[in-house]
């Protein structure tokens, strides 16, 4: 089994440096800077999108138009 998990190990970093290789002449032919390799740890942490902030008056808004859809619906299956 450690002789399954070294022969793993090795070709996962023979990967890595043929990716920092393409990635190199990537950035080579397109004038741009190389991407960055994932970490030797393991994958990169995907990047967070933010949220942008809402003042009261876009929450209240937001509210009434939740409150009267729900209702919207409430009726539509009291009718069935």
């Amino acid at each position: 089994m450690k002789a399954i998990i070294d022969k793993l190990r090795v070709e996962r970093a023979s990967l890595l440096e043929g990716l920092a290789k393409i990635d190199a002449a990537l950035g080579a032919l397109t004038g741009g800077k190389k991407k960055a390799a994932a970490p030797a740890g393991g994958a990169a942490a995907p990047k967070r999108r933010r949220r942008r902030k809402m003042t009261e008056e876009q929450k209240r808004a937001i509210s009434a138009r939740m409150k009267k859809s729900w209702a919207s619906r409430k009726r539509k299956a009291a009718r069935k």
